[in-house]
C-alpha cells in the first residue's frame, strides 16, 4: 500500500468491485455491435448501491436524467464477487 501525504492508494472494495465489473461488461459487449460513435462523447459510468450489490450502469447522459440511455448494466456482489451484466439498446453481431 503505498501512501501519499497520509491518504492512501490503495484500491478500495468499490474500485475492484467497479474493475470486475468492467471486465464482464466488455467481455458481454463483444458480442454487440460497436457504440455509435455520436453517444462516445457522452458516455458516462453510474454506481449505484443495493444491499449487497454494486450495480455500475453505462449509459448516454442527456440533459435531462429522464432521457439518458442505458447501454449496460453490471451488477456485483460485494460478498461473494459474482458478476452479471444485462446490455441494452446495442443490437447483436450476426453471427458468421
Amino acid at each position: 500500500m503505498e501512501r501519499v501525504k497520509g491518504i492512501s492508494t490503495a484500491p478500495t472494495e468499490l474500485d475492484e468491485l467497479q474493475e470486475l465489473a468492467r471486465v464482464a461488461t466488455r467481455d458481454a459487449l463483444e458480442d454487440y455491435e460497436r457504440i455509435p460513435i455520436e453517444w462516445e462523447e457522452n458516455l458516462t459510468l453510474g454506481t449505484f448501491f443495493e444491499g449487497d450489490d454494486r450495480v455500475f450502469k453505462l449509459y448516454i447522459a442527456a440533459e435531462l436524467p429522464s432521457d439518458a440511455v442505458v447501454i449496460s448494466s453490471a451488477r456485483v456482489n460485494r460478498k461473494t464477487k459474482s458478476v452479471s451484466v444485462v446490455i441494452t439498446k446495442l443490437k447483436k453481431r450476426a453471427s458468421l
